[in-house]
């Protein structure tokens, strides 16, 4: 008796299974998006002498925004800084490679002042002796280059939290060991 009854095969329905799901994503994704704002808005109403007010129960009153002409957000355009140090003496705490670090922020900072960073990643780098990237130490490194950013350069950077500053490693093979790059991001302005 054959098995082989016309019916496709479980990898064949697989395939078709994972296609649907992802359209079901996409159509969530795309549903969930926020409406464009009304480029034209509603002119504000002007008073004149002899008009009454009579409400018009067509129209509902709808809320208003104070500013219409930006969305919020973070600049999707961001900014890269890079500083070099001795990465087991700023993780140890020492207190000259800490003003190194402040030093050199600060002198790369200069070109965006009157800004304020919203959130920022740390990437780190941090070679073996071979020369490969350690990536725990890297990892440690980018965190502990993070949590003296807003030490650093406290007008500039907000408040150190996981949530808004950190560290991560950066294994790309083109890197110097001690380099950790500071990429910002801003608010829409």
């Amino acid at each position: 008796m054959s098995r082989d009854s016309g019916r496709p095969g479980g990898t064949y329905l697989a395939g078709w299974l994972f296609a649907d799901l992802l359209l079901v994503i996409v159509l969530v994704v795309l549903g969930s998006e926020m409406p464009a704002a009304d480029p034209h808005p509603d002119p504000e109403p002007t008073a004149t002498a002899t008009a009454t007010a009579t409400p018009d129960p067509s129209r509902s009153p709808s809320p208003t925004r104070s500013d219409t002409s930006r969305p919020g957000g973070l600049d999707p355009v961001t900014v890269s800084i890079g500083i070099r140090l001795d990465p087991d003496a700023l993780i140890a705490g020492r207190p000259s490679e800490t003003a190194e670090l402040t030093r050199q922020v600060t002198q790369e900072i200069k070109r965006y002042e009157g800004r304020t960073a919203a959130f920022v990643m740390v990437f780190g780098t941090v070679r073996t002796s071979g020369g490969s990237v350690d990536t725990g130490r890297s990892d440690e490194y980018a965190t502990a280059v993070a949590r003296q950013l807003s030490q650093a350069a406290p007008r500039f950077f907000p408040p150190y939290s996981e949530k808004i500053i950190r560290g991560y490693h950066d294994s790309g093979s083109a890197i110097a060991s001690g380099t950790a790059r500071i990429e910002l991001f801003f608010l829409l302005s």
